[in-house]
């Protein structure tokens, strides 16, 4: 059988593949993966007698089980993101975090499958096979290959409109046991008329807007979801929040640290994705690109030659990520079907050795808050409260703190809740997470100016970072620092 005789003979309807799902099976659905099988096992779900266990990082949607009718018949589990999405389902205990990496996340299943439970299905999303029967996952690609080839069934929704990308990307669909349909209809107006009509007035006047904004394009995708989603995480979600003034300062300090030829990796969140946009490597020459995923403008500055990598010590003159998410729609156009940018799984992409082993890697990742040891807090508030999982936040920055030559950063303002609380503080809060050690603390930037933490003690660590806190916060930040360290 070649493979176009198989790939035929293996494809089936959502709610066919949906209907082998039974309770006691774990399901998994990779960060980005298509809403099609989404929608159609949260439809299963009505009809289960029992409770699947559903690992997923950071929804974008939900088709129900997150707190619809069917929830109670599905345990989630989030690993490495959690998103606005998915924090109100896990401040609720229905749902739960696993603490893992990139990297390692397989190393159970690998390793010791005595304790781990196996993948009965994975579902992801791939582009339309090639000539020779290949496919690729898109600009987001992330762990899904990894997740396809360990699962028991394997399941590709296949979508027609998806970017072409380059890199370690192929997966054969003699490796798939099916295929769905998952190319979207293109966007109707009408039909996201008739979803506003339901809303409030504010909220559909709010929802025009922003549509004016990006356009129809960018809205169409979650229509089905708009009924849900608050406008300002709508807002968060399309990256059309504007930032903060203060993060204009953060980039003119980050620019200070980024050394022409550097290999850089920007983190997801806020200030780091701004750092583009806000002019942070604008004068910068024969910049590298080695990261977890991209920032708008990123794109950009490689068709400028800003980044170029053409002092790499690996992939010479390609950027290099494991998902192009982050990017603008002038970037995802600049990415399509060109060999400049690559994709590679991140068990290799964001093994701290591969990272380490760039030229000079400098890591540009956020936190929440960090203490005058400097441990640094990317994923908790109010104490134990997460608002995030770590991403690829640890081994980035661990990968660029051993790096010869390299640079872990750490970027955050100064303060939240309008000006209110610090976000430099004396302790963590109980409860709160340490997402990186103080031991691998580096250089910490505020809009106030640069702390730098290494070879530093403690008492030394607590004067340069009262200097870049807010100065409303700075004197119980001395007397803290003279409380608890002399």
């Amino acid at each position: 059988m070649n493979w176009q005789e198989y790939y035929r003979s293996r494809t089936r309807s959502p709610d066919e593949v949906a209907a082998m799902v039974k309770p006691g099976m774990r399901v998994d659905f990779p960060f980005a993966s298509g809403a099609v099988m989404q929608r159609a096992l949260a439809t299963r779900g009505k009809q289960l007698d029992g409770i699947v266990d559903l690992r997923m990082a950071s929804p974008l949607i939900d088709p129900g089980w997150l707190g619809g009718d069917v929830a109670s018949r599905f345990r989630i589990e989030f690993e490495l993101f959690i998103g606005n999405m998915g924090r109100p389902v896990h401040d609720r205990h229905t749902a739960t975090y696993l603490p893992n990496l990139f990297s390692t996340g397989f190393k159970p299943h690998d390793e010791r499958p005595s304790e781990d439970r196996p993948i009965d299905f994975a579902f992801v999303n791939v582009t339309t096979p090639n000539s020779k029967g290949f496919v690729s996952f898109g600009p987001h690609q992330w762990n899904k290959r990894m997740y396809a080839r360990r699962a028991r069934h394997a399941v590709a929704e296949v979508d027609a409109n998806m970017t072409r990308t380059y890199g370690d990307v192929y997966m054969h669909v003699s490796e798939f046991e099916y295929f769905v349909e998952g190319t979207p209809p293109p966007p109707d107006l009408n039909v996201i008329e008739q979803s506003l009509a339901a809303m409030d007035a504010e909220k559909r006047e709010g929802i025009r807007a922003v549509i004016a904004e990006v356009g129809v394009e960018r809205i169409w995708p979650i229509v089905q979801y708009l009924q849900r989603i608050q406008l300002p995480d709508l807002r968060v979600l399309l990256g059309i929040t504007p930032p903060p003034a203060e993060f204009k300062a953060v980039a003119g300090y980050l620019s200070e640290l980024i050394e022409d030829g550097v290999t850089i990796q920007i983190g997801v969140g806020d200030p780091s994705s701004q750092m583009p946009r806000m002019g942070a490597f604008d004068a910068k020459h024969d910049l590298g690109l080695h990261t977890e995923m991209c920032a708008p403008g990123i794109a950009r500055l490689v068709e400028a030659g800003t980044i170029n990598g053409r002092r790499k010590s690996i992939h010479r003159g390609k950027a290099v990520a494991v998902a192009w998410s982050g990017s603008d729609p002038d970037d995802l156009r600049i990415i399509d079907d060109n060999p400049a940018f690559e994709l590679y799984d991140p068990e290799y992409t964001l093994k701290i050795a591969t990272v380490s082993s760039n030229y000079r890697q400098t890591s540009i990742n956020n936190a929440i808050s960090i203490d005058l040891t400097g441990q640094i807090n990317s994923e908790t508030v109010l104490g134990a409260r997460m608002m995030n999982g770590t991403g690829g936040q640890p081994e980035t920055h661990i990968g660029a703190f051993l790096c010869p030559g390299g640079r872990a950063i750490t970027l955050l303002q100064s303060t939240a809740v309008n000006g209110a609380i610090s976000r430099i503080v004396p302790q963590l809060e109980a409860g709160a997470l340490v997402t990186v050690p103080r031991y691998f603390a580096d250089t910490v930037v505020t809009e106030f100016g640069i702390a730098r933490l290494l070879g530093k003690n403690h008492r030394e660590r607590a004067a340069e970072l009262i200097a870049i806190a807010h100065p409303d916060h700075r004197g119980e930040l001395r007397e803290a620092a003279s409380r608890l360290f002399g």
